[in-house]
This record gives structure tokens, C-alpha cells and sequence, in this order.
């Protein structure tokens, strides 16, 4: 047999192998579920078991299903519904086994306004209370409550195309997202408020003072301001020194001692 014939016959066995395996594989049921959650930080809002949970009560026949009948677009779009997910991405082995990577929002509040109790993300999209998990985090709240035109847990405060958000929620929001950026300011800090002028107030975990943050214009300078001022003053005076830091003025920082 000629070289180029031997091989001609070789190439049509590989690709008639390829395609037999590939129409095998795709009438066989599919292999079991893999999922794997991406949570950027402590604060978990759902694992591994909360999708299992979805996937069966939205999809109940998914692991009985054959291979080609699996709609993973639907899958996707039905996972990033959840408040939750920030992105889900969902692809098949070679073995036959679906996986799930599933991305989740990083909430950075826990906010009560107007009898209502949510977070807030770092993508300013509300959310529901976890009901399954616990988050340690910033509380917020505010005297300056303005209505709503959705339920807490249908806002998203990055969407600019709404000219109607609650400027209080926004204030916070940007706060709570500046701190979680920078955990270095943000792990002396346990609440967050607006007061009913307007300006922002920080409560460290320590003492018994207020931070007057004033707007969220420049919170880099008025930070470093403020790292500096407990450096220089509260680290050589004490926590108990003052009732009121202020950075409310640009390149000021204004404390007010107990009397």
C-alpha cells in the first residue's frame, strides 16, 4: 500500500473515531454537577450547597438529562438571577460532567431604611438578607430617608439612567465601597450614618467619638488626613480624648475634645 493512501486511511479512521465518540457523547447522560463558588472576601452570601439547591428546584431532571439536551444558556441566565451572583459561567467536560463557576457580589452594608434590612454591594445593587449566612459588616442608616421608587431589594444605585436615587443610600454606598477597598481604614469602623444635614458620620469600633466625613468628594486626601491625625494625636492622648473628628473642611482635620 502507497505511504499516501496509508495515510489517507489513517486521517478518515481518526475523524471517523472523533465523530463517533462526539455522537456518544452526546446521547449519554450527563455525569454528575460540579459547582465552585468565587466569594472575593469574608462575607459569604451563598456556597456550593445554595446553588445545588437552585439548580434542582429550577432544573429537578438536570442529572438525568442526556448530554445534548442541556441547555446551558438557560442555566446561566437562571443562576445570575439570583441577587447574588454577580456572573455565571457554565461548560461541559469532555467527561461529561457540568460545571458551574458562579462569581458572587461583594456586599459592603448592612443597611437599615425604612423598616427595611439589606445590603448593599460593592456594584451598588441591594440585596436580601442572606438566609443561610451571616455577614459581618458596616451598619448603615439614616435620618434623611427619601421614597423609594422599588423595593430596597430591586435597587441598583449604579444604574445612572435612574435620576431619582436616594441621594442617602448613594452617600453611603460610596463610603461603605471606599472602606471595603481599603481595609486598612475600614476595620476600625462598625457603622456608618447620615445625619439630618446631610454629612456622613463614621463610628469607630473604639471609643466613644464620631468621624465627620462630610461628603465622599476626595475620601483618599481626607483619610490619609485622618491616619495622620490618629498617628500624631489619638495614639499619644487615647481613644476617650475626643468626642468628634471632623474632615468635613478640605485639608483640615478638627478634633474636639471632651469636656
Amino acid at each position: 500500500m502507497r505511504p499516501s493512501l496509508r495515510n489517507i486511511i489513517i486521517i478518515v479512521l481518526l475523524v471517523a473515531i472523533v465523530v463517533t465518540f462526539h455522537i456518544v457523547r452526546r446521547n449519554s447522560t450527563m455525569r454528575g454537577v460540579e459547582v465552585n463558588v468565587k466569594t472575593p472576601s469574608k462575607s459569604v452570601l451563598l456556597d456550593e450547597s445554595d446553588i445545588d439547591s437552585l439548580l434542582l428546584a429550577e432544573f429537578p431532571s438536570l442529572k438525568q438529562t442526556d448530554i445534548k439536551d442541556v441547555d446551558r444558556k438557560a442555566i446561566a441566565k437562571k443562576l445570575k438571577e439570583n441577587p447574588y451572583v454577580l456572573d455565571a459561567a457554565v461548560r461541559m467536560t469532555t467527561g461529561g460532567k457540568l460545571v458551574v463557576d458562579i462569581e458572587q457580589r461583594v456586599p459592603v452594608v448592612r443597611m437599615f431604611y425604612q423598616n427595611n434590612e439589606f445590603y448593599i454591594s460593592r456594584q451598588g445593587t441591594c440585596m436580601p438578607l442572606a438566609p443561610r449566612h451571616y455577614c459581618h459588616l458596616l451598619v448603615g442608616s439614616t435620618a434623611q430617608e427619601e421614597p423609594l421608587l422599588k423595593r430596597p431589594s430591586r435597587l441598583d444605585l449604579a444604574d445612572t439612567s435612574n435620576h431619582r436615587q436616594p441621594t442617602s443610600l448613594m452617600k453611603i454606598w460610596k463610603l461603605a465601597s471606599f472602606l471595603s477597598d481599603n481595609p486598612k481604614y475600614g476595620a476600625i469602623f462598625d457603622q456608618v450614618y447620615v445625619g439630618d444635614k446631610g454629612d456622613l458620620f463614621l463610628v469607630p469600633k473604639l471609643g466613644e467619638l464620631t468621624v465627620n466625613v462630610g461628603d465622599t468628594s476626595i475620601l483618599d486626601t481626607k483619610f490619609r488626613n485622618l491616619w495622620s491625625f490618629f498617628d500624631q494625636g489619638i495614639s499619644q492622648v487615647g481613644w476617650d480624648t475626643y468626642s468628634a473628628i471632623s474632615l468635613k473642611y478640605k485639608g483640615q482635620v478638627v478634633g474636639t475634645k471632651k469636656k
